[in-house]
């Protein structure tokens, strides 16, 4: 009896769990919903409380944040230091309810706060039937960046890797798919390009290769003065289909407006070793963020892994 008492406890907490998990989920969408009808006015002044709450109170991820500042820059004074980790938290409060805004933001808003140039290096490679690879980052605002979509005549395929929490990845594809681009896991991708080539249908393939991979993949390079783990996923995938590589940033020009440029990084990548391809993305990537270190996402935990012994380091 007492056994059987026990299955049933047990079995009525698994469903029980995962119920409330999603009730709560489901509010706070409703919240992050309503959120996203203020005006960008109400928004930055709950920006600025943000901060307070984050940086002072919480003291979000302050500890990750600092340690990666002060090992990507080494030869920086401890007060240069503290400037840009308080520079970067209030980006990242900015950042955070421009991200919610977009559940809510029209395509004419959004051409009149994230300009873009350049977009014609993308055309030129899709209308000649090419497939092209752009790399991107964490810098700035990337998630404004999906509504480009609309931009290209092509077909943009939106890398991403799936969240945990179900409800909410959800609810962010969502708002990256309201203008067009498709949505496709990280692991799928490779069929979602044969399929295009198989078509004929030039895609554009949109993803930032700067996230952390699995402790278990082999691919370690020197970036912001550490070293780091890399996907070699993006590389295989212009390597494999001499995809043209471009790069992708974006600069701030003011609160709450943006632009995004785009670069060839590569034009042939079949005629390069795919330890050269991220190389030239991860030189670019560090030129980048040395000029505004305060816009990168450094509460990422990017460097958490330690390479082994017995791995080679490709410098």
């Amino acid at each position: 009896m007492k056994i059987h008492n026990s299955v049933k406890k047990c079995s009525f907490t698994l469903i029980l769990i995962p119920m409330l998990n999603g009730i709560f989920t489901n509010i706070g969408i409703i919240f992050l919903k309503l959120l996203a009808r203020l005006p960008f006015g109400i928004l930055y002044a709950l920006s600025g409380f943000m901060y307070f709450v984050v940086y002072q109170v919480l003291r979000y991820r302050r500890t990750v944040v600092v340690k990666n500042l002060v090992n990507a820059f080494p030869e920086k004074k401890p007060e240069e230091i503290k400037n840009i980790e308080r520079k970067f938290y209030r980006h990242f409060c900015d950042l955070t309810l421009e991200t919610i805004k977009l559940n809510r933001m029209s395509r004419e808003e959004l051409e009149r706060r994230m300009k873009t140039e350049n977009s014609e290096i993308i055309e030129k490679f899709t209308k000649a039937g090419r497939n092209v690879t752009v790399l991107s980052m964490h810098f700035n605002n990337w998630e404004w960046a999906t509504f480009l979509s609309s931009v290209f005549s092509a077909t943009t395929l939106a890398v991403y890797k799936p969240l945990h929490n179900n409800h909410f990845d959800l609810f962010m594809n969502q708002n990256r798919s309201r203008f067009g681009a498709e949505l496709v896991e990280n692991n799928r991708i490779l069929r979602r390009i044969i399929r295009a080539e198989k078509e004929h249908k030039p895609v554009i393939i949109w993803l930032a290769g700067d996230q952390t991979p699995p402790w278990y993949h082999n691919s370690w390079f020197k970036f912001m003065n550490q070293e780091a783990i890399f996907y070699q996923g993006p590389a295989f995938i212009a390597r494999r289909f001499n995809t043209p590589v471009i790069f992708q940033t974006t600069e701030k020009t003011s609160r709450g407006n943006y632009c995004t440029r785009f670069e060839l990084l590569i034009e042939n990548p079949a005629l390069m070793a795919e330890n050269e391809i991220i190389k030239t993305y991860i030189r670019k990537m560090e030129e980048v963020i040395q000029k505004n270190p305060e816009y990168y996402l450094w509460s990422h935990k990017r460097w958490k892994y330690k390479r082994d012994a017995g791995v080679p380091l490709n410098e």
